[in-house]
């Protein structure tokens, strides 16, 4: 399988292209409701996979085992604190998840065949490009996308690239402007 390069990776422009993501998470994967919460927390908040992948358990749920709002993580590669947002259907979600997921562990994405590790970056790359594979409305689908998903809607709803760069965590708006 051909590895396919962030900068090829392309957002999901269309509501309908969103929808037919889930449709195909949730028939052609083995793990549909861990592949859609991921998916879903990674087109609301537009962070890296890695740091989706690096959610704990406590990082979204209360004391009293109900979903969070928000959660404040630091983002992987600029070490920068990031507050991550929880709509309703996410919280929905995370509570599903949890009550079906069927083992415990720390991590909110275990790796099951080790509970104590979260899974791979490459795991959820090899998930996007199997639902991809043979849709050509999908090209360009990788795991990346989720972020770029997120930077293309709300450029599209502000047109406010100072925000969005802000958001990102990036460097400069040339950068912002290429995800996009």
């Amino acid at each position: 399988m051909k590895k396919q390069h962030i900068q090829n990776s392309e957002p999901l422009r269309t509501s309908s292209q969103i929808d037919l993501v889930r449709e195909l998470i949730a028939n052609r994967t083995k793990e549909p409701l861990r592949n859609r919460l991921i998916f879903d927390i990674g087109i609301n908040n537009g962070i890296r996979t890695n740091d989706i992948l690096q959610l704990k358990v406590d990082d979204v749920v209360d004391d009293n085992d109900k979903p969070k709002a928000n959660t404040t993580i630091i983002e992987s590669k600029t070490g920068k604190k990031r507050v991550l947002r929880f709509n309703e259907s996410i919280k929905n979600q995370i509570n599903n998840y949890l009550d079906q997921r069927g083992f415990d562990s720390a991590w909110l994405f275990a790796n099951y065949r080790n509970h104590n590790e979260p899974i791979k970056t490459q795991a959820v790359y090899r998930m996007f490009s199997r639902i991809s594979n043979g849709m050509p409305t999908l090209k360009g689908l990788t795991a990346h996308s989720m972020r770029r998903t997120f930077g293309y809607h709300f450029y599209k709803q502000t047109h406010d690239v100072v925000t969005l760069m802000k958001i990102f965590n990036h460097s400069s708006q040339a950068i912002t402007l290429r995800y996009i």
